[in-house]
């Protein structure tokens, strides 16, 4: 493996990454640093984790050590990863080299404020671009390079009219770097029609979406046994730092208190709380928090690098929602399990995701039973007290621990649930995603909450 000093960096770049301890590339830096400089479209295909964010900031910052005046800018799909992307950026750039970064659930008034010093580098989601460009803040007719991040992750939360909107008010001479974990048909659409002649460079096997490093594991359960089989996992495979992935915003705040009350040390990350308390969420958990409950849209762009446990308390029905999620155990090289709970009715998504995602789950054999009066006594107690944040207003737990079976909502009768995807207002700038609200339907007499599939 080259050094950087072997890959013909200016020697203020080099000196910037050793004073970040880097001095080796990674294996994608290898591979596409010498790509981007050349001033070639490249859509690099890479495992969450690998060093992707790098390998274009050092192209970038290289021309701009080098006195190179192009503008750039970079898409991405969360606000967590467009301040990850700039806080890297920060730490390597010239010091007269100008970063702005713009997303949604801030004040636009100071990012306008921002883009009237006229910075080099603009980092942002898609949304809060759009509503920039409609004030006449953000002027995209100059911008020599476009980067989209995580484009995988993006097109799936809805992005793709706003990302090829963008890409249209950008000079056609522009370089395009594309840069995803996995390479679905949308992905390929945006090369086919917004970029020249792309390089297309995969890191890693042709057929490996999901790296070899993690084991993969799941247990069949359904209901108030998921609650225990959850804790028995964590009882009995002890993992040091963990991310729980749940599909809503109620189902997060449930294992969150579930967890609390049972003595364990855990954040809370979804949507529906403020920047700044994901963003303490987030601090906590780089500074030794042992466990992270985040829904889908809330994860993207995390970016913690000692994730020992990816836990899906619920299975994902897309194999490549399930690659997005165990990536962030075992990055930059290093191993990890994942551990998913699937419902009865779910138990075909385990061959899919072994077929889609080219991994081997194995069923691992849980005492779910001593945890039995556990949750029982958790229900007990919660029905003495109101859970807002869990059902919302007046509502309260289910009237007994067999209410808590299966389905994805709550309501009059049966229930069922699912993501439905955000709307996005762009004057509010609302993220896509399908961090989904339970519902339900139907006839019967009694109100029976259903959490969970």
């Amino acid at each position: 493996m080259k050094t950087f000093e072997e890959m013909g960096l200016s020697h203020e770049l080099v000196a910037a990454l050793k004073r970040q301890n880097m001095t080796s590339p990674t294996e994608v830096q290898e591979q596409a640093v010498p790509l981007a400089l050349s001033g070639r479209d490249v859509i690099v295909r890479s495992k969450t984790g690998s060093g992707k964010t790098l390998a274009f900031l050092i192209p970038i910052l290289n021309k701009a050590y080098s006195g190179d005046r192009s503008t750039v800018l970079v898409l991405a799909p969360t606000r967590e990863l467009a301040l990850q992307i700039a806080t890297v950026a920060e730490k390597i750039r010239p010091r007269e080299y100008g970063v702005a970064t713009v997303y949604g659930g801030a004040s636009i008034n100071v990012q306008i404020d921002m883009l009237s010093r006229r910075p080099r580098l603009v980092i942002g989601t898609p949304g809060r671009i759009i509503d920039l460009m409609k004030r006449g803040a953000l002027r995209l007719n100059a911008m020599n390079a476009v980067i989209i991040d995580e484009a995988d992750t993006m097109l799936d939360m809805g992005f793709i009219d706003d990302v090829e909107y963008i890409l249209s008010e950008i000079p056609r001479e522009r370089q395009t770097l594309l840069l995803s974990a996995t390479m679905p048909e949308k992905v390929l659409k945006i090369s086919k029609n917004y970029m020249r002649d792309p390089q297309l460079l995969t890191v890693g096997d042709e057929d490996e979406i999901t790296v070899r490093q993690i084991k993969h594991f799941y247990f069949v359960a359904d209901g108030a046994r998921k609650l225990e089989a959850l804790l028995s996992y964590i009882e009995s495979q002890n993992p040091k730092k963990s991310i729980i992935f749940l599909r809503t915003q109620r189902e997060a705040d449930l294992i969150h208190a579930f967890l609390r009350k049972q003595g364990y040390d855990v954040m809370l990350m979804h949507g529906g709380l403020t920047q700044s308390k994901r963003e303490h969420s987030l601090k906590n958990f780089r500074k030794g928090v042992r466990f992270l409950i985040a829904t889908n849209v809330a994860a993207r762009g995390i970016d913690v690098n000692d994730v020992t446990d990816i836990i899906n308390f619920d299975v994902p029905d897309d194999p490549f929602i399930y690659v997005h999620r165990v990536g962030r155990s075992a990055r930059m090289g290093k191993e990890g399990k994942a551990f998913s709970l699937v419902g009865f009715k779910q138990k075909s998504m385990i061959e899919e995701i072994k077929y889609v995602a080219k991994v081997d789950l194995h069923q691992l054999n849980l005492n779910t039973f001593k945890y039995k009066d556990v949750v029982a006594k958790f229900f007990a107690e919660s029905r003495e007290h109101r859970h807002g944040s869990r059902f919302g207003g007046d509502r309260r737990f289910g009237r007994d621990r067999r209410d808590f079976h299966g389905g994805q909502g709550g309501g009059r009768g049966g229930g069922h649930g699912g993501g439905r995807p955000f709307r996005r207002d762009r004057g509010h700038d609302r993220q896509h995603g399908h961090e989904g609200q339970g519902h339900g339907s139907g006839s019967g007499s009694t109100r029976r909450f259903r959490p969970f599939s």
